[in-house]
C-alpha cells in the first residue's frame, strides 16, 4: 500500500546510490537526475569493446551498459554492488539494460547465460556473487535460462585491481575450467561479468568455453572502464 511505502521513506529514508540525495517514493536506488545522466555506453564504443579481444577471442557479439572513469559518482553503484551486499542494483541495471537489446536483437540466437564464477573463497566471504544477480536481471527481460555450476574458477588467483595489462593477463592464466561440459558444448554463451578493463578476466573463462566444439560465445558486463591501466 502505498501510504506504508510513504511512511516508510520518511522514517527510513532512501537515498540515491550515485549522488546521495533522498529518494521521492517513485524512484529506485538512482534518483531521476543521476538516471537521467547515466554514462551510458555509446553504440559506436561498442566495436571498441568487441577489439579487445581480436586475436585473442572469437567473440560473436559483447556489450556493457556505462563507461565507468576513475572520479565519476556513478562508480559507486558499482562499488555498493561488489563490496555492499546491494547485488539488487545489479540486477535492476542488466533488466534495464537487456530491454535495449533485445530490441536491438542482442540476444537473437543465444541459448543460455552464464555468470563469471567467483572462487569459492571470494563468494563465502562476500555472501554472493554479483555476476549471478546480473545474470538474473539480463534473464527476466530475455527470456533465456541462466546455468550455473558448470565452469569453477579453480585458481584462487590475486586482485586485479593494482597491476598493470600485462600481469593482468598472466594472473589469469588457466584460472578457469569447465566442470559440466555437456551442460554447454555446441551452444552459443553469453558470459556476464560486472565490469571489463583488459578484457582478461572474462577472456579466460571465455576460452574454456570456446574450448568445447561447436561453443561460441558473447559477452555482457555492467560496466567497460576506459582508464588507462
Amino acid at each position: 500500500m502505498k501510504w506504508i511505502s510513504d511512511f516508510l521513506d520518511i522514517i527510513l529514508p532512501r537515498y540515491c546510490a550515485v549522488c546521495g540525495t533522498i529518494l521521492s517514493a517513485g524512484e529506485k536506488d538512482i534518483c531521476l537526475n543521476c538516471l537521467y545522466q547515466l554514462p551510458r555506453i555509446e553504440p559506436q564504443h561498442l566495436c571498441e569493446i568487441e577489439r579487445l579481444f581480436w586475436g585473442i577471442l572469437p567473440v560473436e557479439r559483447a556489450s556493457s551498459l556505462i563507461y565507468y572513469r576513475k572520479g565519476s559518482p556513478y562508480n559507486n553503484l558499482l562499488h555498493l554492488i561488489k563490496y555492499k551486499d546491494r547485488p539488487d542494483i545489479a540486477e535492476r541495471l542488466a533488466a534495464a539494460a537487456a530491454t535495449d537489446l533485445r530490441e536491438e536483437g542482442f540476444f537473437d540466437g543465444i541459448d543460455a547465460i552464464v555468470p563469471l564464477p567467483l572462487s569459492k573463497k571470494k563468494e563465502r566471504k562476500r555472501g554472493y556473487n554479483q555476476c549471478d544477480y546480473i545474470a538474473r536481471g539480463l534473464a527476466r527481460v530475455s527470456g533465456l535460462p541462466v546455468i550455473k555450476g558448470c565452469v569453477e574458477r579453480t585458481i584462487a588467483n590475486e586482485t586485479q585491481t593494482h597491476k598493470n595489462r600485462d600481469e593482468r593477463w598472466k594472473n589469469v592464466e588457466g584460472i578457469f575450467a569447465v566442470t559440466k561440459p555437456e551442460a554447454l558444448q555446441g551452444k552459443h554463451i553469453l558470459l556476464v561479468d560486472d565490469v571489463l578493463t583488459t578484457g582478461a578476466t572474462i577472456a579466460a573463462c571465455a576460452k574454456s568455453i570456446t574450448a568445447l566444439p561447436g561453443t561460441k560465445v558473447s559477452l555482457f558486463t555492467l560496466a567497460y572502464s576506459f582508464n588507462d591501466i
